[in-house]
């Protein structure tokens, strides 16, 4: 009877630790999956800055040479 009794409640012990485990897991998904996104976003916004900046470069480009164009 104590043998049932002690492996009942170590069984017990056991579940409850997977359950924290498992919760644990779920947490550190849904912080994985919120840091997937914002490095998405960055990556995103770093094409978009890229583009940007080409563009700004070609105009900076084109001012130089007008201005040689004309001394």
């Amino acid at each position: 009877q104590a043998g049932l009794a002690r492996c009942q409640r170590e069984a017990e012990e056991v579940t409850e630790l997977m359950k924290q485990n498992f919760a644990r897991a779920l947490e550190r998904d849904g912080r994985l999956s919120d840091l997937d996104s914002r490095a998405q976003e960055l990556r995103t916004m770093g094409e978009v800055f890229t583009r940007s900046t080409r563009v700004v470069a070609r105009q900076q480009r084109r001012r130089h040479r007008r201005w040689h164009l004309v001394a």
